[in-house]
């Protein structure tokens, strides 16, 4: 009964703090124990200073519709397995979240019959297009394939 209060617990402060934008590690290195030390995100940009370019989006939309439609469909709007991953479920989901965040939970849980099959610059082609086809603008640089760079780069509802 213990354990499954503590779980409880740690599933909230998890939860609280991936919603308010504060978690700076993964989950699992916080349920380990390692990377417990939580603090504000400092940001130098936002998705919308245009920080990925068309090229990039036009290549994610080549590794999407291979590896990612089946489940969340031509639209980007889910299925019965799998969530909308465009417009306002979007926004509500990852806004004031970094974009390292969302590169992270690709890269490690995606494809779901394979997660991690993809190469970094693949996963990072997704995010730009995902970006892209919640609208907001491209720019003269690709987005790094690196989380950390990734983390520097604010999700932000459209305005």
């Amino acid at each position: 009964m213990k354990r499954l209060l503590t779980a409880g617990y740690v599933g909230l402060a998890l939860a609280w703090a991936s919603v308010s934008g504060l978690a700076t590690g993964t989950v699992a290195a916080a349920a380990t124990g390692e990377g417990a030390r939580v603090g504000l995100q400092e940001t130098t940009s936002s998705v919308l200073d245009g920080v990925f370019t068309a090229a990039q989006a036009r290549r994610g939309r080549r590794v999407y519709t291979q590896n990612c439609e089946s489940c969340h469909g031509p639209e980007l709007k889910g299925g019965e397995m799998a969530p909308s991953i465009a417009g306002s479920d979007f926004i509500v989901f990852w806004t004031e979240l970094p974009v390292g965040s969302l590169f992270e939970r690709i890269r490690v849980s995606m494809p779901e019959d394979g997660p991690g099959r993809l190469t970094d610059e693949e996963y990072t082609d997704v995010v730009a297009y995902l970006l892209d086809a919640n609208d907001y603008p491209a720019g003269d640089q690709e987005l790094p394939a690196d989380k950390t760079a990734l983390d520097m780069i604010m999700i932000v509802a459209v305005e």
